[in-house]
């Protein structure tokens, strides 16, 4: 097990209502650097919630958050500058109106990227995630499973610091599950940052290195692998599938 250490996101006493329903409400929460984060919950537990929050898409909460130990400013031109450094992966991919190769390449044009770099990336990215055949297809063509990865890609496209993944593997067949958990285990040991909302028993007990378990939007255990599985959490048929 790696020596967890560094943080570089942080939540303090964050809270969130929607209309006169609290559904977080947290007093400290550690985002660790170069680490497999996971995050875990039953359903209705704040979990995706909290995702929002961290990854700078929803900013009407309470408390603050601090990234490598500054104060977040929620003005939104600072915000667009931090999300930069983010992607998100959503458990119900959405893929935009044209081919695969412009969805995965969106972020890049966005971020006023050449075409010739766009295409390249496109393209190298594409064969490292074996859908190269995908890239000259309708986004209206492809089934469920192909758009997950295709959203995968999307995400990765920019090379963030931070991942942010909301159960992606629930549309993947098993030998597509078990490729995107060795690469996601790869990019970790290439010093990217992952949160991970999972279900899945075998990324509980073998990829995590630090695992935060809610209960009713707030924290119950938050702790290194060994430590929680040590308290017998997969107990509770609510959080494993």
């Amino acid at each position: 097990m790696k020596n967890i250490t560094e943080t570089v996101l942080e939540a303090e006493r964050i809270t969130k209502h929607y209309g006169d329903e609290q559904v977080l409400d947290l007093d400290h929460f550690k985002l660790y650097e170069n680490a497999f984060n996971l995050l875990l919950g039953s359903n209705g537990s704040g979990k995706t919630t909290l995702l929002r929050i961290l990854s700078l898409i929803d900013k009407e909460y309470e408390g603050q958050l601090r990234y490598r130990g500054e104060v977040i400013n929620k003005q939104e031109s600072e915000l667009l500058k931090l999300r930069r450094r983010f992607s998100v992966i959503w458990q119900e991919p959405y893929l935009y109106n044209g081919t695969i190769a412009e969805n995965i390449g969106l972020p890049l044009k966005l971020r006023k990227v050449a075409q010739n770099e766009i295409n390249n990336r496109v393209n190298k990215l594409a064969s490292n995630l074996k859908i190269s055949h995908l890239l000259k297809k309708d986004s209206k063509e492809i089934s469920g499973g192909e758009k997950q990865k295709v959203s995968i890609a999307r995400a990765l496209i920019v090379e963030p610091e931070i991942l942010f993944i909301d159960e992606p593997t629930t549309h993947l067949d098993y030998k597509s599950n078990q490729f995107f958990n060795e690469l996601f285990t790869e990019l970790v040991a290439e010093g990217m940052t992952i949160l991970l909302i999972t279900h899945d028993l075998y990324q509980i007990k073998y990829l995590a290195d630090y695992i935060t378990l809610m209960e009713s939007g707030e924290v119950v255990i938050s702790d290194i692998r060994k430590k929680v599985l040590d308290k017998d959490i997969l107990g509770n048929n609510n959080i494993i599938s």
